[in-house]
């Protein structure tokens, strides 16, 4: 089986690729980037090379993109779509609730947004592809899926409003050597391929720490047929 996936960055990818190795045992080589494109370095200026969550949703809705991905492909292809809710209140996106308040139960929260926005996303994909498709709805962003690799005191990550933060700060406070691994010096940012390597063998503990992974892993379950 083919995957595609059209996520709202290259670092989302990498966690995305860890995540299917890590279930179903799929390579790099079995997944097509779609968005961003694969087939262009970072200093080209091609429009597919560039996203977030406006781009994911438009191409969602290009029927040629997606028909380019599939029908190649017949029936043996699954695509995976990556959006973060961190920006959900923004116009065009226009998802407000559930609000977080002290009183939250993070799995209801969870559950309730992850289903309003693949509610969203499934009404604009063209209805041919509508059940080739798994959703990798991250809560806030796909840093808090990461988050328990690194905070053992973790009970859900959705508790956190900004994981990338958090993420930044646990990852700040390992000992110096362990530490470079996780970080790529060149572009002064953390190194999400590495960081991602780590959860292939911890996939089991992040989900239980973090409902909208679990609900993207069991989407995958259902749905890739391997």
């Amino acid at each position: 089986m083919r995957l595609g996936i059209i996520a709202e960055g290259k670092a989302d990818i990498a966690v995305i690729k860890a995540v299917l190795k890590a279930l179903k045992g799929i390579d790099g080589s079995d997944v097509v980037q779609l968005r961003p494109s694969e087939q262009f370095d970072e200093t080209d200026l091609n429009e597919m090379n560039f996203s977030n969550w406006n781009l994911v949703l438009k191409s969602c809705e290009d029927n040629n993109l997606l028909q380019s991905f599939f029908d190649v492909l017949a029936d043996d292809a699954l695509l995976v779509v990556q959006i973060d809710t961190a920006e959900r209140g923004e116009a065009g996106y226009d998802i407000n609730e559930p609000l977080r308040t002290k009183d939250t139960d993070w799995k209801e929260y969870c559950d309730y947004l992850y289903k309003a926005v693949e509610y969203k996303i499934s009404n604009i994909i063209p209805e041919t592809y509508r059940d080739k498709v798994a959703y990798a709805i991250a809560i806030e962003e796909t840093d808090a899926w990461l988050i328990p690799l690194f905070d053992n005191s973790c009970k859900e990550t959705a508790q956190y409003a900004n994981p990338k933060e958090r993420l930044h700060y646990l990852i700040g406070r390992i000992d110096g050597k362990k530490r470079v691994k996780y970080i790529n010096t060149d572009k002064k940012n953390l190194d999400y391929d590495n960081i991602s390597k780590d959860m292939r063998k911890g996939l089991k503990t992040c989900r239980q720490k973090s409902r909208s992974l679990d609900l993207f892993c069991l989407d995958l379950e259902n749905k890739c047929n391997i």
